[in-house]
């Protein structure tokens, strides 16, 4: 039997790929979307970390749906474990230019054709914790060509928390110095996690809560409120309450799936 069939539902719970009915616009969320587009106004650097799950990259894909694609050019990139040098020619190579044998003169292509662009281009790098110090030097090199004209392009900086730390470093200043918007999304609180999951479950075609409040409150002690968390033990306990027969999920449930997923 599946999750679907026992409780009733439309389609599976709690998808690793949401639905954008399953999403819950918390006014966290909210803020982090509507503090994107002022830097975006501003023509200004952005700054945005969170804790690994907490939905920046969700936040990054709802900015760049939000945008005017007649007037912007998105261009997205997590490949921030590359070599020295890498990030530039990743970024060449996503608008169709071939990297120049020298730093300098790539980075000079780059922006000359960022500039003879009709769109407005926004550049999301993500896991920009993980980029190599060499590679933060290079993003420091693009956005030093504007001089006292607009950039010729936005830039939005994402990562966990690290990422803040590091640019905090005396060898990153000349950058850390140009972010003008600084943002850091934060765990659901115990009210909103209990809107997670009804949000979930009625996108999934349920009818009435499979949480009682105790049960809410277990996932979101165990969670963290970490939506991806949440998320996770969430579909355990719906299928430790199938195995025992159970229509509903109470705090007992919970306990035994995050016995279960610390087993594995």
């Amino acid at each position: 039997m599946t999750l679907e069939e026992h409780f009733g539902l439309a389609r599976p719970p709690f998808p690793r790929v949401a639905p954008d009915t399953a999403l819950l616009r918390h006014p966290a969320l909210e803020d982090v979307l509507g503090r994107l587009r002022f830097a975006l106004d501003r023509d200004t650097i952005a700054l945005l970390v969170a804790e690994s799950g907490c939905g920046k990259s969700t936040a990054l894909s709802l900015f760049a749906k939000s945008l005017d694609a007649a007037s912007h050019q998105i261009v997205a990139t997590s490949m921030t474990t590359l070599k020295p040098f890498g990030l530039l020619a990743a970024l060449s190579n996503l608008l169709g230019l071939k990297s120049r044998r020298f730093k300098g003169e790539t980075a000079s292509a780059l922006l000359a054709h960022l500039r003879g662009l009709p769109k407005r281009t926004i550049l999301l790098i993500d896991e920009g914790h993980l980029l190599p110090d060499e590679s933060i030097e290079d993003i420091r090199l693009l956005t030093t060509d504007d001089f006292d004209r607009r950039s010729p392009f936005a830039l939005v900086l994402a990562g966990q928390p690290l990422l803040r730390d590091r640019l905090a470093e005396p060898r990153h200043w000349a950058l850390a110095q140009r972010i003008g918007v600084r943002l850091r999304l934060r765990p659901l609180t115990e009210a909103e996690v209990a809107l997670f999951l009804d949000r979930h479950l009625k996108a999934a075609g349920a009818k009435k809560p499979l949480f009682d409040p105790a049960a809410v409150a277990a996932v979101f002690q165990h969670s963290r409120g970490i939506p991806r968390l949440v998320q996770n033990l969430a579909l355990a306990s719906a299928l430790v309450a199938m195995s025992a027969g159970a229509k509903t999920i109470d705090q007992a449930t919970v306990q035994q799936a995050v016995v279960d997923l610390e087993d594995l």
